[in-house]
């Protein structure tokens, strides 16, 4: 039927039938919903700011991906990081997906969307060591197919949108590049891998020609809506092995606390069978062998933990607990050249400055080395006698280390005083230890007196409020 108007007898006035409706974003609505189903599941799976839930649904993280988890080139456009980071991806996809889809139907669209984020992903992986998660880099990709088509393919625009393609798109592009260089924990690399995807592909998939962007023809051909069926596997097969994936990190989640309780109630042995089952679950994952390594030194089985460390060195090259591990072990196993080296690894060439040696000691601390921990902390307290962190760390472990051995309560005291002092009471923080450091020597109402203050530093610290409800407790408060 033809869209000519048609003149009705004996009426001057001309009547028009109506024009096909524009195409519908079918695919920026489909998007938008499975962004906040996936959401809400994290949400109840522990909260999608909690790196382990990201990782468990797919998050991008270079370490894993390297060892053979593909699906993370396409979950991560799917994962948000909070409320607000959701919104504002929301926000930036449907305004600019519902101009885009509209001329390049949802077929295709789905395509440049999925494949901008696949090229987002990759290069945040292949360039950044951070967990990194968003929907951001699709909607580069987005901008960057929409700066394409204004400039190569103006013509197949309809006119009330051309002002947004082209360079109508393009300042807001430089704009959130500059934010993503200026604004810290933005990961920008994943912004260009999605904007350089989305103007390559632009440039291989052409727009199907619609009458409604070139007046008086028909349509030139049809929109190719069935090639939608390639970002809908590729997304479906994702989000299947993310499934599958997801029981096995939740059952080594639970084997790792398991196994940590264990370690803390003196059964290592259990604990090590614990930690094994779970790095055969997972095997990707550092974790394990950290904890292993730092068994094995306990027992001081050097030869073992060495192993242990190397192995979770390959599976996350740099990580600053490995190679620390991997450093004490050398030391004891008699090699202190190669310990250098692996401390200049983490601290730089001079190592041996009490700033050094704290955070030396902080690491050791969490792998559970007290021994070494405690050494460090002496040795920075001999360099810099009036370091406060220093004062306040060592009182902490001494006050809490899981394994009794190291534990003294009265030392504790002494450094939590001290550390307290220096700030002149200012830090939340010491000023906690301190009651804790009360607490351990059995001093529960000075425990409680010193908390007292902790909290009116800090009144909705939960951490400082369940101190607090123990202190009272011990008290018969």
């Amino acid at each position: 039927m033809s869209d000519q108007p048609i003149i009705i007898p004996g009426d001057p006035r001309e009547v028009s039938l109506p024009r096909p409706s524009p195409r519908q974003p079918r695919a920026t609505y489909v998007i938008v919903a499975l962004n906040l189903i996936v959401f809400f599941l994290m949400e109840r799976a522990g909260g999608s700011t909690d790196p382990d839930v990201l990782l468990e649904f797919g998050a991008a993280y270079q370490s894993y991906f390297r060892h053979g988890e593909y699906w993370r080139l396409v979950m991560p456009m799917l994962l948000h990081i909070g409320w607000l980071h959701l919104l504002l991806n929301t926000f930036g996809l449907y305004l600019l997906g519902r101009i885009l889809e509209r001329v390049y139907d949802y077929g295709r669209f789905a395509l440049l969307y999925v494949g901008s984020g696949i090229g987002s992903s990759y290069l945040s992986m292949k360039l950044s060591n951070n967990v990194s998660a968003g929907a951001s880099g699709a909607i580069f990709g987005i901008a960057g197919v929409m700066l394409v088509t204004g400039y190569v393919r103006g013509n197949v625009v309809p006119r009330r949108w051309r002002r947004a393609f082209g360079g109508g798109i393009l300042p807001l592009i430089l704009l959130n590049l500059f934010l993503g260089f200026t604004v810290p924990h933005i990961d920008n690399w994943g912004h260009i891998g999605g904007l350089v995807t989305g103007i390559l592909l632009a440039l291989l998939i052409p727009p199907p020609v619609s009458d409604e962007a070139v007046p008086g023809t028909v349509e030139k051909e049809e929109p190719g809506r069935l090639i939608v069926v390639v970002p809908i596997l590729v997304v479906a097969l994702a989000m299947w092995v993310t499934a599958k994936h997801y029981k096995f990190t939740r059952a080594e989640a639970r084997l790792l606390q398991e196994a940590a309780r264990l370690r803390t109630a003196q059964q290592p042995d259990q604990a090590i069978n614990r930690f094994r089952e779970a790095a055969r679950l997972v095997p990707g994952d550092e974790r394990p062998h950290l904890e292993l390594g730092s068994i094995y030194l306990g027992q001081n089985r050097v030869p073992e933990a060495i192993q242990e460390y190397q192995e979770a060195l390959q599976l996350s090259p740099g990580s600053p607990r490995a190679q620390l591990g991997l450093a004490v072990a050398y030391g004891r196993g008699g090699d202190p050249a190669k310990a250098q080296r692996l401390f200049e690894a983490v601290l730089g060439k001079n190592p041996a400055t009490p700033e050094g040696h704290q955070i030396l000691a902080d690491l050791c601390a969490e792998q559970k080395l007290y021994a070494e921990a405690i050494k460090h902390f002496e040795e920075a307290l001999r360099l810099k006698p009036n370091m406060a962190v220093a004062h306040n760390n060592l009182a902490w472990l001494l006050a809490t280390s899981e394994d009794v051995h190291y534990r003294d309560p009265q030392r504790a005291l002494e450094h939590a005083r001290r550390a307290v002092e220096l700030t002149r009471w200012k830090e939340a923080t010491f000023i906690d230890t301190l009651a804790e450091a009360f607490f351990a020597n059995r001093n529960f109402t000075d425990a409680v007196k010193v908390q007292t203050r902790t909290l009116e530093l800090d009144p909705r610290n939960r951490e400082y409020q369940e101190h607090m409800a123990r202190y009272r407790k011990a008290a018969g408060a």
